[in-house]
């Protein structure tokens, strides 16, 4: 089956990844990884949607700059992911003139802007050349400059640096309470999906509002990791991605399963290697850091009121808590009644006194008060 002839951006209706059958998704997905020998019959479509997903909406986006890229076509794309495969350590200037080869009647600026959303969409890193960039982004994610001088493999190289020195933290073991579902209803943190894996694990805002991304193409990782060939992203870096996905949404567990249906994410599939899963963070050297905040907002004390007063993690200190406010409650109320009482009592008292202070002044006049003697 050939792609040759499925457009990109010319055609806005074929940005929607509806238009690809089951086939065509294939042979797209052994595109990006040949080695995966992908058979419709094999092909589970579950995984793909948002990976798909991403792929339409990053094209319709496209679609009003189409005439500024190079690929216009699904074959155009294709082309620049295997060159990026085989010539990952050229720098971009030598890439780009390798790549013209194949889009002779373009020119430099649409190629580079051709080869980032190619990168974008293949290896879920969001580069951009100064000069020619024009895709549209979120402004929440981190985009990386790729300098002509620099080689594709080592601008990503440079993304994690764990690798370069292992990080100096205090240790502490990741049991199982660690999931995104307990950092979602215990320390109300909003679960941000991104499309870029520079983004994964990212905290952002204050304290009590804090938002969470997380790297929703799992599927993506998997793929890279079963590439027996040298990958751009790091082997040691796609196990860790996984084993932080496998460690905060576990197989099995009922509350995960019910919030990423809500939430439309299939994390389901599994690993080939067997990934262990984290029990500790001397066990991360890329994501380290970020799970070390992570467990410090789950285990350390609530950041703001509304935390405080629906944290059950200590349910002796959660039950003393809410019968102190029910006690303070009970006793606002009972003064109020009693307060409310006492005053009823107060207006009645003062009502007799006047009608005595009125019938004494009758009765000391010669001549009746009109109005108040009768």
């Amino acid at each position: 089956m050939s792609l040759q002839n499925e457009k990109l951006s010319s055609n806005p209706s074929l940005a929607d990844i509806g238009t690809l059958n089951l086939e065509q998704e294939c042979a797209l997905i052994n595109a990006f990884w040949p080695h995966l020998h992908l058979v419709h019959h094999d092909y589970i479509r579950d995984d793909y949607e948002a990976f798909f997903d991403f792929i339409g909406k990053t094209f319709r986006n496209l679609h009003p700059h189409a005439s500024k890229l190079a690929i216009q076509e699904l074959s155009g794309l294709i082309a620049i992911v295997k060159n990026l495969r085989d010539n990952r350590c050229l720098a971009q200037k030598e890439f780009i003139k390798y790549v013209k080869e194949d889009f002779s009647t373009s020119d430099c600026a649409a190629i580079t802007r051709s080869i980032e959303v190619a990168v974008q969409i293949w290896l879920g890193i969001y580069v951009y050349s100064r000069k020619f960039s024009i895709s549209p982004r979120n402004p929440r994610d981190s985009q990386v400059e790729w300098d002509d001088d620099q080689s594709l493999q080592g601008i990503i190289e440079a993304q994690f640096p764990g690798r370069l020195g292992k990080i100096e933290l205090p240790d502490s073991l990741l049991d199982e309470s660690f999931t995104a579902v307990n950092l979602k209803s215990i320390c109300r943190l909003n679960i941000r999906w991104t499309n870029h894996i520079i983004d994964h694990l990212k905290l952002e805002g204050p304290r009590g509002q804090r938002t969470l991304s997380v790297y929703r193409h799992k599927i993506c990782l998997i793929n890279h990791r079963k590439d027996p060939a040298q990958n751009l992203i790091l082997k040691d870096v796609l196990d860790e991605a996984i084993r932080t996905l496998d460690l905060l949404f576990p197989f099995g567990d009922p509350k995960t399963e019910q919030f990423l249906r809500n939430e439309n994410v299939h994390f389901r599939t599994t690993s080939p290697l067997e990934l262990s899963r984290a029990a500790a963070l001397k066990e991360s050297k890329y994501w380290r850091n970020n799970l070390a905040q992570l467990s410090r907002i789950l285990h350390g004390p609530p950041e703001d009121v509304a935390q405080t007063l629906l944290d059950t993690r200590n349910v002796s200190q959660f039950a003393t808590l809410w019968v102190a406010i029910f006690g303070v409650f009970l006793l606002t109320i009972l003064f109020r009644i009693f307060t409310t009482v006492y005053s009823i009592k107060q207006y009645r008292i003062a009502i007799q006194s006047y009608e005595l202070a009125l019938a004494l002044a009758c009765q000391q006049t010669i001549k009746p008060i009109s109005g108040f003697c009768g």
